[in-house]
């Protein structure tokens, strides 16, 4: 009898250890999650600033044309007034569009896009926690040939992706790195999996978009 009591009291000590070490793995994949994605955001900005400095030095008024990266205020910041990093978004282009004219406030935009987290224990390349079409890559998400689209208002989403869209031109293609303050701030997205403090990185590509009044055509 006292074998087996003996035999219980290690399977239960091994079964918490095993509960623990579970919850120890859990835990890691978002550990110290508001300071990296601060870094990260950090980083990410101080890179495309120096970028744009580097071009605006060596090309002057034409330095867009020379250079991938851009920083944007939140659209929010209609005064003029100084900015934070918490305030701006970041963008890496990544195909350039010909289109003419950019979205506004009451447009309907069409784009392709993918979402994800900064890159973590688990996923490498970053979570992706939300996306256009059935890839399962940012590649394959973004490829022209098989990329499926969503229209939705240009004011209907986070204020990062507000923010971008109002800068797009049709055919653009761009990696958008927005703070967590201008996404799902300290709260998060349950239905999204997008944890509090959360810096989010969009692949997005506008195709078209539409003024007021305009049925946009179905997409083929």
């Amino acid at each position: 009898m006292k074998n087996i009591i003996h035999l219980l009291l290690l399977l239960a000590v091994a079964a918490g250890f095993c509960a623990c070490s579970e919850t120890s793995e859990e835990n890691t994949e978002f550990e110290n999650w508001e300071a990296r994605n601060t870094t990260f955001m950090l980083d990410t900005l101080a890179h495309a600033k120096s970028a744009i400095a580097a071009a605006k030095s060596q090309w002057g008024d034409a330095w867009e044309e020379h250079c991938e990266w851009r920083v944007f205020p939140s659209f929010q910041n209609t005064t003029g007034g100084v900015t934070t990093w918490k305030d701006s978004i970041a963008v890496k282009v990544i195909e350039r569009g010909t289109g003419s004219g950019y979205p506004l406030a009451t447009d309907s935009v069409r784009v392709s896009y993918a979402g994800r987290l900064i890159p973590s224990k688990s996923y490498a390349n970053g979570y992706i926690f939300d996306h256009t079409g059935m890839g399962t890559t940012i590649e394959d998400i973004m490829d022209k040939r098989f990329e499926v689209t969503t229209t939705f208002l240009a004011m209907g989403v986070i204020e990062g992706w507000s923010t971008a869209l109002f800068h797009m031109r049709i055919g653009d293609y761009w990696r958008v790195f927005i703070p967590a303050n201008m996404a799902y701030g300290e709260t998060g997205s349950s239905s999204g999996g997008i944890p509090a403090n959360s810096t989010l990185v969009f692949d997005m590509r506008l195709k078209a978009f539409y003024r007021v009044g305009t049925n946009p055509p179905a997409w083929n």
